[in-house]
């Protein structure tokens, strides 16, 4: 399995928050995440999401297109490993855009994977 590249030092804090959320049929759950400090840098290894059909998911940071909309998620929570080498980086936000195109409600636990860094602490 790959490395997260680049390698977080001691000072760096790290981000694993799942989030879950539960999306009725024909919705879309709009998620964001943030770094916790202000003026950091998050630097984005992964980003695992409940696989489904009939789902399409999205990723944007700081609101530009990182990824899909696409029928399966960067990685999937059962399995989440690195997606990004290097890692994605970000400084305001970053969205999953579930879409639940199916008949019936769904439940996704979403799970960023990375770090943050140079706070302004």
């Amino acid at each position: 399995m790959p490395r997260v590249i680049p390698e977080p030092s001691p000072d760096d804090t790290p981000f694993l928050e799942p989030y879950t959320v539960s999306v009725p049929a024909g919705s879309k759950a709009t998620i964001t995440f943030g770094p916790e400090e202000s003026g950091s840098t998050f630097y984005l290894g992964g980003v695992a999401i409940s696989k489904e059909d009939q789902t399409t998911y999205e990723l944007r940071d700081d609101g530009t297109p990182m990824y899909g909309p696409a029928a399966i998620p960067p990685t999937d929570i059962d399995d989440s490993g690195v997606t990004w080498v290097p890692c994605q980086r970000f400084r305001t936000s970053l969205q999953a855009i579930i879409k639940n195109v199916g008949p019936s409600e769904r439940v996704y636990t979403v799970l960023p994977m990375g770090y943050e860094t140079g706070g302004d602490a």
